[in-house]
């Protein structure tokens, strides 16, 4: 007589080679799935799986502040392109506003637009500026990276912009140097630099003509 509960037949010995079998291939799919599952994530975040990830929060801070990179294309008075690790990165100037030379639904460029951005190009194109990042946030809506940009230790360019009249301070969000850059522009205007010696109202960024007639409401 076989011992009470010992497999004692062939159908009862395949059945458990069966389950065993069956074990031992959910596990190997669980470890393939998590190798998938980290590769995947590595590739992610180096760029190298599809469309490069962006660089967000760390990443950024790791990647661009106070690094040294070449500026390859001037795209307007405040934005300009860098090469770096993550590829040719858009770089918008932290707290300044330039006219645009291309405005959305506007077949015409901004006023000083062309002066603005010859500016910038004379300053930073095919020269090594270093990017400063500012808290909170490191990307603007279109993605693109938000810096100051520095053309030696001292000398930064959103400063020089706003202070020598070829862009705007951009009063609509909030930044470290942001009273130094109200009152640079201030000091623009008094003295008529650049854009500030013949801009009318109707002539500035649709934002800007907002924030002033609430301003002379207020008087």
């Amino acid at each position: 007589m076989p011992r009470e509960g010992r497999p004692d037949t062939q159908r009862e010995l395949k059945q458990i080679e069966r389950i065993l079998r069956r074990r031992r291939a959910m596990t190997a799919s669980a470890w393939v799935m998590l190798i998938l599952l980290v590769v995947s994530v590595a590739l992610s975040q180096w760029g190298l799986l599809g469309k490069p990830q962006r660089a967000r929060g760390g990443g950024d801070w790791a990647t661009f502040d106070k690094k040294r990179f070449l500026v390859t294309r001037v795209a307007d008075g405040d934005t300009i392109t860098v090469r770096s690790p993550a590829g040719d990165t858009p770089v918008r100037l932290l707290g300044v506003d330039a006219p645009e030379l291309h405005r959305e639904n506007q077949s015409h460029p901004d006023y000083w637009a062309d002066r603005a951005a010859a500016y910038t190009r004379g300053r930073a194109e095919g020269k090594f500026v270093t990017l400063q990042l500012d808290a909170p946030q490191t990307r603007d809506k279109y993605d693109r990276l938000l810096a100051y940009v520095y053309l030696s230790d001292t000398d930064c360019l959103n400063m020089d912009l706003v202070r020598d009249g070829q862009a705007y301070a951009d009063r609509r969000f909030k930044h470290s140097f942001k009273p130094q850059y109200e009152m640079a522009e201030n000091e623009a205007r008094k003295k008529q630099r650049g854009l500030w010696k013949d801009v009318t109202v109707d002539q500035m960024p649709p934002w800007r003509r907002e924030w002033v007639r609430e301003l002379e409401s207020r008087r």
